[in-house]
């Protein structure tokens, strides 16, 4: 992966003069550069790692040194039909960091975000590099024990609560991360209804030689169905939320870091990726969460646990930012049974991409094209014949099953 031209001496030079930290100016005197993130563990963006040495102007005896991650937009492959809508998707992320975050720190100084620098180009996110600072990125194929999910489940709370604080005072900071043009709205809209068709499809192939799941395959026919289940999550996007809070949208275990003792245990979390921005539900996080990045035995036995560890941290986080707003226990079991076809396509899609093997083919999930042909045929397909896969499904399915997901879903396409 070739470095682009602009990643230079001076792009370097205005990000670390950017924090305030000093007011000194900074000469760089080398850096090298080498990508930040192995294949099937990041597909928005492109990642570099940057090492540079610099000094200070008036102290040049004194080398200092440090690490970045540059965060740029993809160019060509699956990106190349939204190349008219980069501001749309790479606008967001920057300004996250430099005006809602900045915002958060006048409520509470907080640490669950990676320290950022204000980026000469507009559409690139400047980080601190958490490595040198002893984060780790969980495995992606052995998914996250409890004690991992509690550490995002309070930090995402507490986040979640600064957003409600911040719109209260800076409305506009949120709105302003949310906005949407139409033409992309639409776009998104229908790519994202391809993407649903492809996961179901798969997901149907899968169990076609399985009997007993017999049940889940007549749910998938009907979702199919005149777009049923797309419809349905549509549903669940217009609601007017009680409580509403800028959610990342994003949140599987590569989009967070973790930091360890010297006994091995979790002590630290910072969370990253903030391009799939929405302003609604706080629960649709949890959701996601809870989809994408738990490995099975908490799925099995702690879930429970930590929706009530959830409702806690929110609630107490909301009382100290002086938010009159409240999540019960039971309000947020209620939604999770409205948000059961985003729970589908977690568990249709999202996991399975998450899990992949290697690398998985971003433009089979996104065509229609894919749909014209036997689904075991396309690359597709082959999310669903990982080794990871094997040892999490059927058991998944199983366990949504005993939630009443797909009862659920059922009845609520009769309805249409």
């Amino acid at each position: 992966m070739a470095a682009p031209d602009w990643m230079s001496a001076e792009f370097l030079k205005a990000c670390l003069e950017s924090t305030g930290d000093s007011h000194q100016e900074i000469t760089v005197i080398g850096f090298t550069i080498e990508p930040a993130a192995p294949p099937g563990n990041n597909y928005g963006c492109i990642v570099h790692r940057v090492k540079l040495e610099f000094k200070y102007v008036g102290d040049e005896l004194n080398v200092q040194s440090t690490s970045l991650i540059i965060k740029s937009p993809v160019v060509g492959g699956f990106m190349e039909g939204f190349s008219d809508f980069a501001i749309d998707i790479y606008g967001r992320e920057p300004k996250y960091y430099n005006e809602f975050i900045s915002e958060t720190y006048k409520i509470e100084k907080h640490d669950i975000v990676p320290k950022h620098y204000i980026s000469p180009r507009p559409l690139c996110v400047v980080l601190e590099d958490l490595k040198t600072s002893g984060y780790l990125m969980a495995d992606r194929h052995e998914l996250l024990d409890y004690e991992h999910c509690c550490l995002y489940v309070k930090a995402s709370a507490k986040l979640h609560a600064l957003s409600i604080a911040v719109y209260k005072k800076r409305p506009d900071v949120i709105e302003s991360l949310v906005e949407e043009r139409q033409v992309f709205a639409e776009k998104f809209q229908e790519t994202f209804r391809i993407m649903w068709l492809v996961s179901l499809k798969c997901m149907g192939a899968y169990l076609e030689d399985k009997p007993c799941y017999k049940k889940i395959s007549d749910f998938i026919d009907k979702a199919c169905e005149n777009d049923n289940l797309h419809q349905l999550h549509l549903q669940t996007e217009k609601e007017n939320y009680p409580i509403k809070a800028l959610i990342q949208g994003d949140p599987w275990c590569t989009n967070m870091m973790f930091k360890y003792d010297d006994a091995g245990q979790v002590v630290g979390l910072k969370i990253f990726d903030f391009q799939s921005l929405k302003f609604t539900s706080p629960i649709r996080e949890l959701v996601t969460f809870l989809g994408a990045s738990p490995n099975l035995e908490v799925r099995e036995t702690k879930l429970d646990d930590l929706y009530h560890l959830y409702c806690d941290h929110i609630n107490t986080n909301l009382e100290k930012f002086g938010c009159p707003e409240r999540l019960s226990y039971e309000n947020l079991k209620s939604e999770l049974i409205f948000q059961s076809p985003l729970v589908i396509l977690i568990a249709f899609m999202m996991l399975p991409f998450c899990i992949a093997d290697g690398k998985a083919d971003m433009e089979s999930l996104l065509t229609e094209d894919t749909l014209k042909r036997p689904i075991k045929e396309s690359p597709a397909y082959k999310l669903y014949e990982g080794k990871t896969f094997r040892k999490l499904y059927p058991k998944v399915l199983d366990l949504l099953a005993e939630e009443g997901v797909f009862e659920y879903l059922m009845q609520k396409m009769d309805q249409l």
